[in-house]
């Protein structure tokens, strides 16, 4: 007799398995490794778009007053000089002078907590800020209040004020401002040298905000360095944007008059500063993290920028800005 016959057997082998899991293992590391891939590129891009949109911020911010530099509504500060008539005007050779330069800072008094980061250079730009208010009714005379139909700039007391009718000009401190309509604007001897303006001025006259603004390089407690500006008017500093690790400037000089930069040099390189018509500004801007896959040379200025070999992805952000009030 011959013995039982069974069914032929279902289900897999011990190697069939193997070969199963082995397939399915080089699958999975593919769809990790891709995955990965992935991250690492959306994280390079988020973090690069980060550096591009706070480098073209600061850049913008930074040229915008360098173009308005010495801007005093109507004529610019070289044309008409202030009458000074404000307590602790800014500290410049003249009021007329809206651009001053500090080379690696040589020259400048930090007047913040903020520690600035060696090598970096500060510029201080002085202009008028803001739209400007027309007088609503003529001066009865120098010494009496300024009258405006509204207060749209926000003028408080102490504020630094330019006073104009494009024929002259008074830099005054508001000592009161006024909450009534209209707004009365003071300015006696607790904020001024003096009650008196150099003229009784009419309603074609405007008053507007006068500020001094410096920008410069600086670190947080953290080490973190930034751009930060200072305001003169309020002597206050904010920081502009995290991560801008250098400011380098060059001062274009027209040499010859035709109204055309014949030499870019530095501040200390500088021969007649009347003679400046614009400002070449360097910016280097990093990430916040170190995002990069290695740690890379980065050349800023014909210097190493990564001295610290760190993974941090950089951009440079030269650019130009011409003095309006000058050409």
């Amino acid at each position: 007799m011959t013995g039982p016959r069974y069914k032929d057997q279902l289900g897999i082998s011990l190697v069939e398995l193997l070969v199963a899991m082995a397939i399915q293992f080089i699958l999975l590391a593919g769809m990790v490794y891709v995955c990965g891939s992935s991250r690492t590129m959306f994280t390079v891009n988020q973090e690069l778009s980060r550096v591009q949109e706070n480098g073209r911020y600061a850049s913008g911010t930074l040229l915008y007053d360098i173009r308005m530099a010495g801007f005093a509504g109507c004529r610019s500060l070289n044309e008409v000089a202030p009458n000074i008539v404000a307590n602790t005007a800014p500290t410049f050779s003249a009021v007329t002078d809206g651009l001053n330069v500090f080379e690696n800072g040589v020259g400048w008094t930090n007047p913040t907590a903020i520690t600035r980061l060696a090598g970096t250079d500060v510029i201080t730009v002085q202009s008028i800020s803001g739209a400007g208010v027309p007088l609503s009714a003529a001066m009865a005379s120098a010494s009496a209040n300024i009258s405006v139909a509204s207060n749209s700039d926000a003028i408080a007391a102490t504020d630094l004020l330019l006073v104009y009718d494009c024929s002259r000009t008074d830099l005054i401190r508001a000592s009161s401002v006024g909450t009534g309509t209209p707004v009365a604007i003071g300015h006696n001897n607790t904020t001024n040298s003096s009650n008196s303006l150099s003229k009784a001025y009419g309603t074609d006259a405007l008053v507007i905000a006068f500020d001094a603004r410096t920008y410069f390089i600086g670190t947080d407690a953290s080490g973190e360095a930034g751009l930060y500006q200072h305001s003169f008017n309020s002597n206050t500093v904010s920081l502009l944007t995290q991560g801008v690790e250098s400011m380098q400037l060059l001062l274009a000089e027209d040499t010859n008059g035709d109204q055309e930069p014949d030499l870019y040099v530095d501040a200390s390189g500088v021969i007649d500063w009347e003679a400046v018509i614009g400002v070449r500004v360097g910016l280097l801007k990093s990430s916040a993290d170190g995002t990069a896959s290695d740690a890379r040379a980065f050349t800023f200025d014909g210097a190493n920028a990564n001295a610290a070999s760190d993974r941090r992805l950089r951009k440079a952000f030269w650019s130009y800005a011409a003095l309006r009030n000058r050409i």
